[in-house]
C-alpha cells in the first residue's frame, strides 16, 4: 500500500525541484499530501509559519511548528529525525520550499513540500497554539535547575538506540518561561551519552529555572543531579521525565518538621494558565496559580499553615494536566528526592533491602485514592525463595494514608533481600537508603521500575557504584548487560541467568568480571520484566536512580 501511495505522489507531483543532480524534495498537490497524512503513520508534519500570527489560528493536527521567517527552523531543524518522512507546509508553499531545500542540504532523504500550503489544505485543522492531543513529540524535561547560591546541577542525556543517531536542541528558560541563553545543539551517535554541569555550560546559569530537550527520537533517557556547591557534601539524582502528567500527581512523602524541609518544583509545560489544587493528607488545601510555561520552586514549610506542619506527610496535586515536577527533601546533612508521577500500580517492587550496622532501608507506600485497601508484603530471599509462603503479612491502608517503615522494623525473615507489596487499590511509593550516621541518603519512586529494558545511567568514577536487578516473574530469564562509553562504543557485554524471583546485586566490575575504565553507563535487556536500580556513592554523597 505504501509503495502505491508513493507512486501516486510521484505521478501527481506538479514540480520536482532539483538540487545538484539529485532530487531535493517532492512538491505534493494538496490531495496527495492529505492522502499521505492520513495513511503514513511515520510521517511528521512541519509547519514553518509564524506561531502567534499564523500557526495558532489553524494548523494540521500534530504539526510541529518551526517558523522560517523568525529563523527558528534554521536553529532547530535538528529535532527532526532523518529516518522519517517529513512533510513541510506554510501558507502558500514558498517558505516550505525554502525549508525543504535546507533539509536536503543537511542530508534528509524523504522531504515533501505541500503545494499551495495551508491556503489549499483540504483536511482537518485545529485552532490552538499547541500541536494537539496524542502527538508524537520527543522531549526530555529537566523541570528544575539550581545553579548558584550554594547549588549546582548536572544533567545527562543518553541515546538508548543501537540503530539510530540522536539529535536535538536544549533550551534554557527562566521561571517566567522566557527563553534565556543560546540553545545548544546536541548530536549523539548510537548509544552515545552527554552530560554537563549547568554552571560551566550556561553563562546566565543563575537565571535558569528549567531546561527542555527536543529530540529527533523517542529513544532517550536523562537525569538530573543536584549538589551542594562548592561544598559538595550531599547530592540527589532524579530521572528526567519524557512525558508530562495528565492526571492527579501523587506526592507520597513530605517532611517539614524536626529539622527536615521539602521542596516541590513544578513546571507548567502547556500554553494555558493553570490553578493547581494541593490537597494534603490532613485535608488542608492550597491553591497554586501557574501561568503558561512557568516554573515554581516551593518550600512547603512556607506554603502550609505552621500549626499543621507536624500532621502533614503526603499530598495529591489536582488539575495537573501538562505539569511535570520533582520533590527534594533534606535536613542539612542528608538530601534525597523523587520524580513526581500521576501513575499508580497495584504491585510495587523494592529490589534491595539493606539493614545492618551501617545501612538502613525505608519502605513507603501511599494510597492516594478515596477507597481503603490492604497491602500484602511478600519478602524474598536472594535466590528467589518466597520466605513466608503460608502467612504473608497484610496491612490495612485507608484513603490518603501512607505506610512507612524501616525494613528493620517490619519483622521480616532474616534472609529477606528484596520484597514486593501487592495492594487491593492503586498505590504509589518509594524506597530510601540511608546510613546509620545520618550523613547519606538516596531514594527513588517505585512505580513502573519493572520492564524488559532500561539503563544504569552513570558509573561513578570518583566513588563507587552498585546495581541490582530482580526477576519479577516465576520463570527463569536471561538479562544482557552492555557497558558503553560516552561516544557510544561498546566496552563489554555480559549475559546473566536468573531463576524465578532471583536477585543479582553487586558492583558492575564484579558482575562483568573485568575493569570498565572507559565505560560510563550500562544498559540491560531482559527476556521478561525485571526491576532494577543503581546506587552511586562518593564520600558522604549518595544518590539512587531507578533502572527505568
Amino acid at each position: 500500500m505504501k509503495k502505491f501511495i508513493l507512486a501516486l505522489i510521484i505521478i501527481l507531483s506538479a514540480t520536482t525541484l532539483l538540487y545538484g543532480n539529485s532530487p531535493a524534495y517532492t512538491t505534493l498537490p494538496p490531495e496527495a499530501a492529505l492522502k499521505m497524512y492520513e495513511t503514513d503513520k511515520d510521517l511528521i508534519v512541519v509547519d514553518v509559519r509564524e506561531k502567534s500570527t499564523e500557526y495558532c489560528y489553524g494548523h494540521i493536527p500534530c504539526a510541529i511548528n518551526l517558523p522560517w521567517r523568525s529563523e527558528v527552523f534554521e536553529k532547530e531543524f535538528y529535532i527532526l529525525p532523518k529516518e522519517s518522512p517529513l512533510m513541510l507546509v506554510c501558507h502558500s508553499g514558498s517558505r516550505s520550499a525554502e525549508a525543504s531545500r535546507m533539509l536536503d542540504r543537511n542530508g534528509y532523504q524523504e522531504v515533501y513540500s505541500v503545494r499551495g500550503g495551508m491556503s489549499t489544505w483540504p483536511g482537518e485543522t485545529i485552532s490552538t497554539c499547541s500541536e494537539g492531543e496524542g502527538c508524537k513529540r520527543n522531549f526530555l524535561f529537566f523541570p528544575h535547575i539550581a545553579s548558584g547560591n550554594g547549588w549546582e546541577t548536572e544533567i545527562a542525556i543518553i541515546n538508548t538506540s543501537s540503530e539510530n543517531t540522536l539529535s536535538g536542541v536544549l533550551k534554557a528558560y527562566n521561571d517566567a518561561g522566557e527563553q534565556i541563553d543560546e540553545l545548544k545543539v546536541i548530536e549523539l551517535q548510537t548509544n552515545g551519552r552527554y552530560d554537563i554541569q549547568i554552571g560551566a555550560s550556561f553563562p546566565d546559569c543563575e537565571s535558569i529555572g528549567y531546561l527542555i530537550f527536543s529530540a529527533s527520537s523517542e529513544d532517550i533517557y536523562g537525569y538530573l543531579k543536584f549538589y551542594g556547591f562548592p561544598d559538595t557534601i550531599n547530592r540527589v539524582a532524579i530521572p528526567a521525565p519524557a512525558k508530562v502528567n495528565h492526571a492527579d500527581i501523587n506526592v507520597s512523602h513530605i517532611a517539614v518538621s524536626d529539622g527536615w524541609w521539602t521542596g516541590l518544583n513544578l513546571l507548567n509545560t502547556t500554553t494555558e494558565d493553570k490553578t493547581l489544587i494541593i490537597t494534603f493528607n490532613n485535608g488542608q488545601k492550597q491553591r497554586l496559580y501557574m501561568a503558561a510555561g512557568t516554573h515554581k520552586a516551593l518550600n512547603l514549610a512556607e506554603f502550609i499553615d505552621e500549626e499543621q506542619l507536624n500532621s502533614i506527610n503526603s499530598a495529591v496535586i489536582s488539575n495537573a494536566d501538562g505539569i511535570v515536577g520533582l520533590e527534594i527533601f533534606g535536613n542539612g546533612k542528608q538530601l534525597s528526592g523523587i520524580l513526581l508521577k500521576d501513575t499508580t500500580a497495584q504491585t510495587l517492587y523494592y529490589p534491595h533491602l539493606a539493614s545492618d550496622n551501617t545501612w538502613w532501608t525505608g519502605v513507603m507506600a501511599f494510597n492516594p485514592g478515596s477507597n481503603p485497601g490492604t497491602l500484602t508484603i511478600k519478602p524474598y530471599a536472594k535466590d528467589g525463595t518466597l520466605l513466608t509462603d503460608a502467612d504473608l503479612e497484610t496491612i490495612t491502608i485507608g484513603p490518603k494514608e501512607r505506610y512507612a517503615e524501616a525494613a528493620s522494623q517490619m519483622d521480616l525473615p532474616a534472609d529477606t533481600r528484596w520484597l514486593a507489596i501487592e495492594a487491593t487499590v492503586p498505590i504509589t511509593g518509594f524506597v530510601l537508603f540511608g546510613t546509620a550516621d545520618n550523613l547519606q541518603l538516596g531514594g527513588y519512586n517505585c512505580v513502573d521500575i519493572d520492564g524488559l529494558n532500561g539503563v544504569f545511567p552513570k558509573l561513578d568514577k570518583s566513588g563507587w557504584c552498585g546495581i541490582a536487578l530482580v526477576n519479577t516473574t516465576s520463570e527463569p530469564i536471561t538479562v544482557t548487560l552492555t557497558a558503553y562509553s560516552d561516544d557510544g562504543n561498546e566496552v563489554e557485554s555480559k549475559l546473566l541467568s536468573l531463576k524465578g524471583f532471583e536477585k543479582i546485586v553487586d558492583e558492575p566490575e564484579t558482575i562483568f568480571d573485568n575493569e570498565l575504565d572507559s565505560a560510563t553507563y550500562i544498559t540491560y535487556k531482559a527476556t521478561a520484566p525485571v526491576a532494577a536500580f543503581q546506587l552511586n556513592g562518593d564520600g558522604e554523597m549518595l544518590d539512587a536512580l531507578p533502572g527505568r
